[in-house]
């Protein structure tokens, strides 16, 4: 009976539900009209005849018989996600995997990781997106992508998340400026007039919560979306930025810009790969194992103001791959 009481789209809604919290925005993300996602819950309630959601003026939560379905249909998804890719594969197809990767990423390693990944991962086919962390991590959770390397990815019960590096973050200035090299204190980093991205952005939000913190005034002098105007900017001498090093590598290497790591307090983000808690590949390992390959080229290039927290796939393991 249970069999055909529940459909794999309804249990699909419902892990979004429960890991949205809000009906609401678990039918924006999911394209549906709210009305219509709230009577496909109401239905699975009623087909096995228990509540499993609380509803309350903040939102839904699961009930114990609603965390037991979900994570249940957590399993369920997931096999039927690898079932999908095994039968691609034996059809002789290579698998397609959505990656998304941030801008800085890309800049250091994104035509090694394209190259290597043909090379190294014959079954696969990577298509990469370049975005924001902040996009990325709104993409994964509304399913558009299977894998993002991405910074400062929040906790959320419908993804996977393992913390790989942390890279100290760059106050940056034109070379005309008269600076020299060697750290800068937070206070004099946000002193002058700064260039930061959307208030939604990993790097703002780090200046704004250290700022709070110290009980000291932030500047935001320009406020761009994209870290080449802000790169344009702050060459033409009329700003300063907080950046990762990624973005200004080049303009540091030709001493167009000065790069200085802020200290006393330090300005850090933490690089996580992240995927749906529902979504994977059947034989993970040789990607995964992949995926530490680039981290690894990615410290390289950042070289000092990179540090390693922990590896997808054990050394060991990875050699025998």
């Amino acid at each position: 009976m249970l069999g055909h009481a529940m459909k794999l789209r309804q249990l699909a809604y419902f892990v979004k539900v429960v890991e949205v919290g809000n009906i609401t925005r678990a039918a924006e993300q999911l394209n549906l009209a709210q009305t219509a996602l709230g009577i496909q819950i109401r239905n699975l309630e009623d087909a096995l005849q228990i509540q499993l959601l609380d509803r309350h003026s903040r939102g839904v939560s699961a009930t114990p018989a609603g965390m037991l379905l979900y994570e249940r249909s957590i399993e369920i998804l997931q096999r039927l996600e690898e079932t999908r890719r095994d039968l691609i594969a034996l059809g002789g197809e290579r698998v397609r995997i959505r990656f998304g990767a941030t801008p800085s990423i890309l800049k250091l390693i994104g035509t090694e990781l394209l190259v290597a990944a043909n090379a190294q991962l014959p079954g696969i086919a990577l298509h990469v997106v370049e975005e924001l962390s902040f996009v990325l991590a709104d993409a994964l959770e509304r399913g558009e992508l299977d894998y993002v390397l991405a910074y400062d990815i929040e906790e959320n019960p419908g993804i996977r998340r393992v913390a790989l590096m942390e890279e100290d973050l760059l106050h940056v200035s034109a070379a005309n400026g008269g600076e020299q090299g060697g750290d800068i204190s937070f206070r004099q980093a946000v002193a002058g007039d700064l260039a930061l991205v959307s208030n939604r952005d990993i790097i703002w939000r780090r200046v704004h919560e250290t700022a709070s913190r110290l009980s000291v005034d932030v500047k935001i002098t320009y406020q761009v979306q994209s870290n080449e105007a802000i790169k344009a900017l702050v060459l033409h001498g009329v700003a300063q930025s907080i950046m990762p090093y990624g973005i200004v590598a080049e303009e540091i290497k030709t001493g167009q810009i000065i790069g200085r790591r802020v200290d006393r307090p330090g300005v850090k983000r933490t690089l996580f790969l992240a995927h749906p808690a529902h979504r994977g590949i059947a034989d993970e390992k040789p990607f995964l194992a992949f995926i530490d390959k680039m981290v690894d080229r990615l410290m390289a290039e950042v070289g000092p103001y990179a540090h390693p927290i922990d590896r997808l796939v054990p050394m060991e393991q990875a050699d025998s791959l």
